[in-house]
């Protein structure tokens, strides 16, 4: 299964790639558990990739590419929420990086850094303005920057209703998606180079059947999981982005550990650079319920009351 990129979706992505090149795509040579690419950042919504499903003529699908593309990058760049999530909302496109939590006094990813907080809150969604004083970082083995609000209950905000909970769920599953099939291509990646060069009883890892097999099952993981998500942006349906995200976190723990195990103790220690990409799909792996959730609602999309 493969589709070809339009001409525009081809020039997007081409331009991204350069621009990401100018930065620099080698992990940091430092042992850190996160690094949170704030220049890259700027100059991503300078360029208007941010935006992308704003400007006339795209959407969601392109959205998504660019998603995928940028979750590639060593370092964490909040971009699911602010490409895929706030046009929907009809939220302000000034107002980011933008954090997301199903529980006000939970933490949250890029929380750190924001300028608004998405909350989901029963059938409506509490859009809640962020300043650092008001988050105290929360340390945590995933390679996401992580916060939490320092006074919660203070955080009144401004409450979206009508479908504005539905809609960030669903959107929230294509993010997930999304941005795990990004993860899991730069994982891959770094493990195939792994495998090439290191050698065990006088071959490479990669000659030994047993390791070409399980690789060929993460790589089948990686591509369906890019393709699940990219029809879900395309069909914008509950359904969809449900099986979507189901898939990408059903999928996360055997994809994790297989390449961890791949890569021998060094995989364990943070000079190795799987960290960046793998931690941070263990993070994705339970947000909004897990997969179990996720299967609950394809099915609920699906056959209704009859579920």
């Amino acid at each position: 299964m493969d589709f070809e990129l339009s001409d525009d979706q081809a020039s997007i992505l081409d331009g991204l790639d350069k621009l990401l090149d100018s930065f620099g795509k080698e992990p940091p040579k430092h042992p850190i558990f996160s690094a949170y690419a704030a220049d890259v950042d700027a100059a991503l919504a300078e360029n208007g990739y941010l935006d992308i499903a704003r400007e006339e003529g795209f959407g969601p699908l392109d959205g998504a590419l660019i998603v995928e593309q940028i979750a590639r990058y060593p370092r964490a760049i909040e971009a699911a929420a602010t490409i895929l999530i706030a046009p929907a909302l009809g939220i302000n496109p000034g107002i980011r990086p933008i954090a997301l939590s199903a529980r006000i006094d939970a933490p949250a990813r890029y929380l750190p850094m924001a300028g608004l907080l998405l909350v989901l809150d029963g059938d409506a969604v509490r859009m809640i303005e962020v300043t650092p004083d008001r988050v105290e970082e929360v340390e945590t083995l995933f390679a996401y920057p992580y916060g939490r609000l320092r006074d919660p209950a203070a955080a009144a905000g401004t409450l979206l209703g009508g479908d504005a909970a539905r809609t960030l769920t669903r959107k929230w599953r294509l993010a997930i998606a999304a941005e795990s099939a990004g993860l899991m291509q730069s994982a891959l990646d770094v493990v195939l180079e792994h495998v090439k060069t290191r050698v065990a009883f006088g071959r490479p890892l990669g000659a030994f059947q047993a390791i070409q097999h399980r690789l060929a099952m993460a790589a089948e993981t990686v591509q369906s999981t890019k393709w699940l998500a990219l029809r879900a942006a395309y069909t914008d349906s509950e359904q969809d982005c449900a099986v979507a995200a189901c898939f990408a976190q059903d999928r996360i723990p055997q994809f994790t550990y297989d390449l961890h195990q791949f890569s021998g103790a060094m995989g364990l220690t943070l000079e190795y650079p799987l960290h960046y990409w793998s931690y941070r799909l263990r993070a994705l792996l339970g947000e909004l319920g897990g997969s179990s959730a996720q299967a609950r609602a394809a099915a609920q999309a699906a056959w209704g009351k009859a579920a």
